[in-house]
């Protein structure tokens, strides 16, 4: 610092010296960057241009795939991971993948209205319409923003009708379709943590209240409160101006005040509707933007019957929210209860029928306290008063096991033991035991849920589904039991059915864990669950979900995630580290175009990752 302030005084009374000085300083910044050059390891660079020309010869045979998605989502990752290398080069695979892809929606359209509803002519695979599409967007986007806005302008663009300028400025009004996209896209990047980016797409698209609005801002609130509470309060200005905010607006705008957990919509007859999600605790909102939304709540649940008449609540559906949120009024905004409640009366017996129908339990779903308890007897109370043969009774009492499950409730397996009919009760009683051992293993209490894995009969793949997971928590405090585990893991998964993609997925979760605890063995290994996965037809190694129907009368499935769509990418990426030259010759023995493209990016992109390459020199 001192220096620093002798330099700046004496700038002007010696500028040979400091010309000196500035000279040095840059000699220094250039050996700085000729050393850290000097310090990259000369075998880092020669995997890095292998890896670019291993990126570079994938683009060129992805352009003969014949299953043309997998065409344009194949150039689309391989832009995405050389960008860094050659940015034009990027942008020109961006470009290529968007068009490929424009043309497999418009064949996908043209297949639609050519054929009888809900069916696909005969030998034609489901054609994906704007998923891919929207998967180019979100890669383009992140690394280029006005790429980004040029494709999300053509992927809205079926909506350009619905598109209106303001001839006195710059601005132009956002269409449904592109504000239903924006938002889609900045919630991707939200789920990513590139909150900067979410906001610099959405923003324009925070001009009504919608789901999708409040659904980014309560994502948006847990990342950054500031940013999610200023742009409610705009909202807030925006429904208490617009005609057309109603009843269901009101409600919207309650799920991020009160119940970022419950979205509630209701119909012109006054009949509720609910969406709920993973519990989320309600926001602590400054005083003054809670006073906000409770006027605009009063002004827009106020507004005269005939516009009231013109909305989609209708006064059915405004007499169910008022009453709704009357307690709330009366317990933040105490001075606009006395006018609900009189807006209560004046709406009249017609409109208070459904509400009355409804019940209290429905009205006050997720903003009366938990009362899951209760609701649980209660909804179970009522499908039984309704049920008029053994098999409604069984139904009844098998949807209050499962919810019970879910919340992990002991009243699950008392449910369970009062279905009459046995197959069910088993299925059923499957279904408890698999939440029972997830929240087990989600809580980490390992040897309680491997006990209970060997006592009960389970299917081959939720046996080793969740030993695998079991495996992967004890390697972390005894490897060498880990080990075993995996070893008696094997012999499970060797007991799935040969040929399906449960087999193929248990094998490379259990490849990984191996790769992680002994390399060797998990090279060994790796032949096998390569083989599995080349037996699958139309394995991508990005689908690891499963469904496992259980015995019964009727249809329960649970449904499970064998391994998440990066795990086969991060294996690869791990086994490069470990090995480059192995894993690319491992990865071209998969069969399949998607696998082989999958992993060969991810070894590639494993090159350019600074912290990989450290590590490998760390370790030499």
């Amino acid at each position: 610092m001192n220096h620093f302030c002798f330099v700046v005084l004496f700038v002007l009374l010696l500028p040979p010296f400091a010309n000196a000085q500035t000279d040095k300083s840059l000699d220094k910044r250039v050996t700085a960057q000729t050393s850290a050059q000097k310090e990259i390891d000369p075998e880092s660079l020669k995997r890095r241009s292998i890896a670019v020309s291993l990126l570079q010869t994938l683009a060129i045979e992805a352009r003969s795939y014949h299953d043309e998605s997998l065409r344009a989502r194949v150039q689309a990752r391989v832009a995405d991971a050389i960008w860094d290398h050659d940015k034009e080069y990027a942008r020109s695979l961006f470009r290529r993948a968007w068009a490929v892809g424009e043309e497999v929606e418009k064949d996908a359209a043209k297949i639609v209205g050519n054929s009888v509803s809900g069916r696909s002519p005969m030998g034609q695979p489901a054609r994906p319409r704007t998923n891919l599409r929207r998967e180019i967007l979100q890669l383009a986007a992140r690394r280029d923003p006005v790429m980004g806005e040029e494709f999300l302008a053509k992927l809205a663009a079926k909506d350009e009708q619905g598109r209106t300028s303001d001839s006195s400025t710059t601005r132009r009004e956002v269409s449904e379709a592109e504000m239903a996209e924006r938002l889609r896209l900045a919630s991707d990047f939200l789920r990513t943590g590139s909150v900067e980016r979410a906001l610099q797409f959405a923003d324009s698209a925070l001009v009504r209240v919608t789901n999708g609005s409040i659904q980014f801002l309560v994502a948006l609130r847990e990342k950054n409160a500031a940013a999610a509470d200023q742009r409610f309060a705009a909202l807030l200005s925006l429904a208490n101006a617009d005609p057309a905010a109603d009843a269901n607006t009101v409600s919207l705008l309650t799920s991020y005040a009160f119940t970022p957990s419950m979205y509630l919509a209701v119909s012109r007859n006054g009949i509720p509707s609910s969406v709920s999600s993973d519990p989320r605790p309600a926001p602590d909102l400054a005083p003054s933007l809670r006073k906000s939304f409770f006027q605009v709540a009063a002004n827009i649940l106020l507004r005269p019957f005939a516009q009231l008449d013109q909305t989609s609540a209708g006064r059915a559906g405004t007499y169910l929210m008022a009453t709704r949120l009357l307690p709330l009024f009366q317990q933040f905004a105490p001075d606009l209860a006395a006018s609900i409640i009189a807006q209560l009366s004046a709406l009249g017996p017609e409109a208070a029928r459904a509400t009355a129908e409804a019940g209290e339990r429905s009205v006050n779903r997720g903003i009366a306290g938990d009362g899951r308890r209760d609701n649980l007897e209660d909804d179970l109370k009522d499908r039984l008063d309704r049920a008029k043969s053994v098999d409604e009774r069984d139904r009844a009492y098998a949807f209050a096991a499962m919810s019970a499950a879910d919340q992990a409730d002991p009243r699950a397996r008392d449910f369970v033991d009062k279905i009459e009919d046995i197959d069910t009760r088993n299925g059923v009683r499957t279904f408890i035991d698999y939440n029972y051992i997830r929240s087990l293993v989600s809580k980490k209490r390992v040897d309680e849920a491997l006990q209970l894995i060997r006592k009960l009969i389970l299917p081959h793949t939720l046996r080793t589904h969740f030993m695998t997971r079991l495996a992967a928590l004890m390697a972390n405090t005894d490897g060498d039991r880990a080990r075993e585990l995996l070893d008696e893991t094997l012999t499970e998964a060797r007991r799935i059915d040969a040929g399906t993609a449960e087999r193929a997925y248990c094998l490379l979760a259990l490849v990984t864990q191996f790769s992680k605890l002994d390399p060797n063995r998990g090279w060994d290994l790796l032949s096998e669950a390569i083989k599995a996965s080349n037996a699958v037809a139309n394995f991508t190694g990005e689908n690891g979900q499963t469904t496992v129907t259980l015995e019964g009368k009727f249809s329960v499935r649970l449904g499970i995630d064998l391994a998440a769509p990066s795990m086969l990418s991060e294996l690869f990426a791990n086994l490069a580290e470990n090995d480059f030259y192995q894993a690319i010759h491992a990865s071209k023995t998969f069969s399949g175009d998607a696998p082989r493209a999958l992993v060969t990016i991810s070894i590639a992109r494993a090159q350019f990752e600074e912290n990989r390459s450290a590590r490998r020199v760390g370790q030499k």
